[in-house]
């Protein structure tokens, strides 16, 4: 593996010498393994460690920045991917570790905890994740051998529990002097370690009737209960950080918006016991923390189209690492800025830059000399002068909603062009987010447009829009589908016989039911490891819940799909794809993955048995040893370029080119 590295003054503007535009990006360029996912640095700066795809794995490996060598890199097997990693002290890193079948495979299967040093030596699961989770509270950096975790054992109930774990052999120490409530969500050390502050969730007679307390440690062993007074149901609250005094503690909620909910941050003041809303965003949810290298919460972010960051009182003009990030900001115009990590005395730091012409790049930050050294490219074989803008948009629906979108366009041309609506999957929660999208970039390159509408549903939005999914696949989130396809077609963006659809996963039954509902809008459509029997979905093999052990489990997720997708067999029927075939007048093309346990195969094989039956004609794509999305690169190379090849009869031009690898 080789990383180049090179020198460059921060100014007022970094300039990136551009990659040479080539008359045509192969497709693998687009769709290859990220050469790097994540990185931060170690406590004391001479180490960098990263993530990276090979294969169906997310491996870890780790740099040392001085001679550009490789000194250890961690593998787990097929399908195992290293989810996040953090430094336990300067020589030991810590990797949560578990399987993903696919790459739209979300399904969250146990992340066991393991560490290793910085030369490959002492590797050793410290954490097995079988009758209780962990969350990595705090490094401890005054304490080289432990780390401190949230345990939350599955057996009483999944409260979490404060324990000190050991990085060398795992073993754990239950402390003291925790808030006793059964009915805690969250706990959260101070910038020192200590559990000061806690979120408790009581459950009323129903899902979405809660009450929501702080639990605030005053001195040794006195833990008091605030009541949040809400105005809302369901109320949402998740606990971020203190100031660097740990005077103050921060945290999200919507509990002050009766309607229209979107989370704000909050401020506690232990000194007053009062707490005041510093921010909430007009159109979406707070969406990240900005933290400083003395675990300061310096403000926030929110993500529209490129990120917004608001920093709280005079932090913008007064804290070095608030002052650097709005350096960089300023430094890499219309591009996300993230710093991943800091030394532990702040004066190195990573920093992540990413856009929509931007896949990633991550860059090594001097806070006193204002020097910057490139560490890596995601994908550095892709020309990224090549690429094109993604424009957000916000849409009306029907009803009056508004939804936001996304719309990339070809950099030749604006109007009356073939049109891809790609649907994303979940679909509750999940949104399309503004940034390097490949197939909006690829389908660009041959002159499509893609739109991404993020319907009622999707995350980012607050629960009350979230909320609005309920129970409406194949109806109103159907239909913010079809009024996004048509919105474009109104703004004259949209050739209106020159329109497909396509998904993976929801997305792919959103596909199946576009063209079932709207035979006169989409010409084609691409069905993605989707979902096409909602019946068989619930009650048969055609669900992943089948295949956990247990009852609990399946009667949990049960109710969970009879209060969001609904429990009437019959009435889920006409929203079935399976069992609609004879309304769909459009070209299709069915992929899937043979080894999916996410949306399993037989989704597929029921659709091709309905379509055989009535003589409907179709293209057909299985990858036996693929999961719930394509990770193979050959695999996606062949799906991308097959679709290329199934738009261009259908919408675009047949003499258009595939480049191929």
């Amino acid at each position: 593996m080789s990383l180049r590295s090179k020198l460059i003054a921060l100014g007022l503007m970094i300039v990136l010498s551009g990659s040479l535009i080539a008359d045509t990006i192969p497709t693998r360029a687009f769709f290859d393994s990220a050469k790097v996912t994540n990185m931060k640095i170690a406590p004391d700066g001479e180490h960098v460690a990263f993530t990276y795809e090979e294969g169906s794995e997310v491996r870890l490996a780790v740099l040392n920045l001085d001679s550009s060598q490789i000194t250890a890199s961690f593998e787990f097997g097929d399908n195992q991917h290293v989810f996040n990693f953090w430094w336990g002290n300067n020589e030991r890193v810590l990797m949560s570790v578990g399987e993903v079948t696919g790459n739209l495979d979300n399904l969250g299967r146990p992340a066991h905890l393991y560490a290793a040093d910085v030369d490959g030596r002492r590797r050793q699961q410290i954490f097995e994740m079988v009758s209780s989770s962990y969350q990595i509270l705090h490094t401890l950096p005054d304490d080289r051998e432990h780390v401190l975790i949230a345990r939350r054992h599955w057996g009483d109930g999944g409260s979490p529990k404060a324990n000190l774990l050991d990085i060398y052999n795992g073993e754990m120490r239950y402390l003291p002097d925790q808030p006793m409530s059964n009915d805690i969500v969250a706990i959260i050390p101070d910038n020192s370690g200590e559990i000061r502050l806690a979120a408790e969730v009581i459950q009323g007679d129903t899902f979405d009737d809660r009450q929501l307390n702080l639990f605030i440690k005053h001195a040794e062993n006195d833990w008091r209960r605030l009541r949040l007074e809400s105005v809302r149901q369901p109320v949402s609250i998740n606990l971020i950080g203190f100031s660097a005094d740990n005077e103050q503690a921060y945290f999200l909620s919507n509990h002050d918006m009766a309607a229209n909910d979107r989370l704000g941050v909050f401020r506690y003041d232990f000194g007053s016991n009062e707490i005041e809303l510093l921010h909430r965003d007009a159109r979406v949810n707070v969406s990240g923390t900005i933290t400083g290298h003395d675990g300061e919460v310096l403000g926030v972010t929110a993500d529209f189209g490129p990120r917004s960051y608001t920093f709280f009182g005079d932090l913008a003009e007064t804290h070095r690492d608030a002052i650097l990030l709005q350096r960089l900001v300023l430094s890499f115009p219309e591009q996300n800025v993230a710093l991943t990590s800091f030394t532990q005395d702040g004066r190195l730091a990573v920093a992540w830059v990413w856009g929509d012409r931007n896949p990633g790049e991550f860059f090594l930050f001097d806070t006193e000399s204002l020097q910057a050294r490139f560490l890596a490219a995601r994908l550095p074989e892709l020309p990224k002068d090549a690429l094109v803008p993604m424009e957000p948009v916000t849409i009306e629906a029907r009803d009056g909603l508004s939804l936001n979108a996304l719309l990339t366009r070809p950099a030749d041309q604006r109007e009356n062009l073939p049109l891809i609506v790609n649907v994303h999957g979940g679909p509750f929660g999940i949104y399309d987010r503004w940034g390097y999208q490949p197939e909006a970039q690829y389908f660009a390159q041959h002159g499509y447009a893609t739109l991404q509408v993020n319907y009622r549903g999707s995350g980012n939005r607050g629960d009350d829009f979230q909320n609005a999914g309920r129970r409406e696949w194949g109806g109103k989130m159907q239909d913010d589908v079809t009024d996004a396809t048509r919105w474009a077609i109104e703004q004259g963006i949209a050739d209106p016989d020159r329109i497909c659809i396509y998904g993976g996963s929801y997305g792919g039954y959103a596909t199946l039911m576009g063209v079932v509902k709207e035979p006169e809008l989409y010409a084609c459509g691409v069905g993605y490891v989707g979902v096409y029997d909602l019946v068989w979905f619930r009650e048969g093999d055609g669900n992943d819940w089948s295949r956990q052990q247990g009852r609990g489990s399946r009667q949990a997720r049960e109710r969970w799909f009879d209060a969001w997708v609904g429990p009437d067999p019959d009435a889920l029927e006409p929203y079935s794809p399976v069992h609609n075939v004879d309304r769909i007048e459009a070209e299709l093309f069915i992929v899937h993955g043979g080894s999916d346990v996410r949306v399993v195969v037989g989704h597929a094989e029921r659709l091709r048995d309905a379509l055989d039956e009535i003589g409907k004609s179709y293209e057909w794509l299985i990858k036996e040893e693929e999961g719930h999305g394509f990770y193979n690169v050959d695999n996606r190379v062949e799906l991308y370029e097959r679709m290329l090849s199934f738009f261009n009869r259908h919408i675009g031009e047949p003499s258009a080119e595939v480049a191929s690898n």
